[in-house]
This record gives C-alpha cells, structure tokens and sequence, in this order.
C-alpha cells in the first residue's frame, strides 16, 4: 500500500487522510479491519470513515 493512498477522512473535521498516517491496524475475531490515525488538520488520533 502506497503511503499516499486514502484512508478516508477524519470524523471530527472532515480532513482527508492518507494511509501513511495510519497508527494501529488489526483484524477483528469477526474478519473487520480496523484503523486508527493521526489527523494532520486536528493532530486528534480518529477511526478514518
């Protein structure tokens, strides 16, 4: 995966993150993946939707 690629956006300003701002990514019992990143706008740590 490409540093630069989308991640999603940030649920609390809206900002556009990319998937090298990931900071924790694991598989649940259930097979979904979770995510969590930095927020370069807000510097908040956010589940990307």
């Amino acid at each position: 995966m490409s540093s630069d690629s989308p991640l999603g956006r940030c649920p609390t300003c809206g900002t556009a993150i990319s998937s090298g701002r990931t900071l924790v990514e694991y598989e649940r019992a259930n097979g979904d993946r979770r995510r969590f990143a930095d927020c370069p706008e807000c510097g908040e740590v956010v589940t990307p939707e």
